[in-house]
């Protein structure tokens, strides 16, 4: 039983809850945060205890895809000095968040971390069973070559070892909801919906029919904490993409799973991701791209990540060096706007693009099966009638 001044909720506090009915700098038992200039606190003075309204109803037990436990709500965080999971921030003592039911598990996040709409699928688990997933792999008829790749024994069809163990289904801490394998893709082709790269390899679909949520294998193989070259801290990943909470450095998800090494033909060394954030001190000469012989600008607002050896003082743009589309394949075709469309590696004749008119720079080009015209990108292909 509630009103505008009073709510009566045993799941929440065993006394009746009283509105207060003026600004306060009181913490909210369940979250520990204050709210100093909204009026939005409930408090039983005889217990001493204060909460926002939104906190009066927040679910007992939840379910992340962050993490392989559920979680349940407490208003005492054992060891209020351990961080958030989530943003690094420490517990207000005395207040709530949320806890792993593992007693072996330190797992901890603050209680609008944990229910954070693109974190949490808005679902109470409470008294449900817990679901069990099978991620065994087929591959009884995949032949091991290498070690490394698996092959079919009687198509070209290849897999590297980890992508053989692709688990079905997953949670992953880029989406709230659980996301499932699909190999077959009618298209032929998708965009990530992470790292906004179009890639004609796996793909996991979100579960939930009205969410139109696609990862590719590449962004749904990164881990929580992430160990990345491009910086000395682990990172942790977020929907926004990675962050390091000790120094502030951010990766955005485009840039979370761009490879650290790559090869290329100006140079006899590999060379490597240089971003931004790890070069905009350095004393730059007058570099300019080896490929499109543009200058490189390393101020605010052109700067650009880059690879480069800086042993042999050459740079490359990102683009310039994996191509527009690093993980669609030559000889793959693809249906877009009506047409059948064959992916090609880009010849020295460099031909014409049917939409624009300009000349096809990047690394694929993308040629109409039922006639002889190209085109240089995907949006020439999806604007051209």
């Amino acid at each position: 039983m509630e009103s505008n001044l009073t709510i009566d909720r045993p799941k929440t506090h065993e006394h009746m809850l009283t509105f207060i009915r003026k600004m306060n700098s009181f913490n909210c038992d369940a979250c520990g945060l204050v709210d100093k200039y909204e009026i939005n606190m409930y408090g039983c003075l005889p217990c001493n205890f204060f909460i926002h309204r939104n906190c009066i109803y927040l679910p007992k037990v939840i379910k992340l895809t962050r993490h392989s436990h559920r979680l349940f709500h407490t208003y005492q965080v054992p060891d209020c000095n351990t961080k958030c999971r989530r943003c690094e921030n420490t517990f207000v003592p005395g207040c709530g968040g949320y806890i792993c039911i593992h007693k072996t598990c330190d797992y901890k996040l603050h209680s609008y971390c944990a229910t954070d709409k693109n974190t949490w699928d808005g679902s109470d688990v409470e008294g449900e069973p817990e679901e069990t997933s099978n991620s065994d792999q087929d591959v009884t008829s995949l032949k091991e070559v290498d070690g490394k790749t698996f092959r079919h024994f009687k198509c070209d069809f290849a897999l590297h070892d980890t992508c053989a163990s692709l688990p079905r289904k997953m949670e992953h801490t880029f989406h709230r909801h659980t996301i499932t394998l699909e190999v077959d893709i009618e298209e032929g082709f998708f965009r990530c919906s992470k790292c906004e790269r179009e890639s004609c390899g796996f793909m996991y679909r979100c579960c939930q029919e009205e969410c139109d949520f696609k990862m590719d294998a590449k962004c749904a193989s990164l881990s929580d904490p992430l160990y990345s070259r491009t910086h000395e801290h682990p990172l942790s990943l977020a929907d926004y993409g990675a962050s390091c909470y000790k120094c502030s450095f951010y990766l955005g998800p485009n840039r979370v799973s761009l490879p650290v090494l790559v090869k290329c033909n100006y140079d006899t060394h590999p060379l490597t991701i240089c971003l931004f954030e790890s070069i905009k001190s350095w004393v730059w000469p007058p570099f300019h791209c080896e490929i499109c012989e543009i200058r490189i600008k390393p101020k605010y607002p052109d700067y650009e990540d880059i690879y480069g050896c800086f042993d042999c003082n050459t740079v490359v743009h990102v683009e310039c060096a994996i191509g527009k589309y690093p993980f669609l394949k030559p000889g793959h075709t693809i249906k877009l706007n009506g047409f059948e469309i064959e992916i090609a590696s880009n010849s020295l004749s460099r031909p014409i693009c049917h939409a624009c008119h300009s000349t096809c720079q990047d690394k694929l080009v993308f040629k109409n099966k039922s006639s002889a015209i190209s085109f240089c990108s995907i949006n020439c292909i999806t604007t051209s009638s």
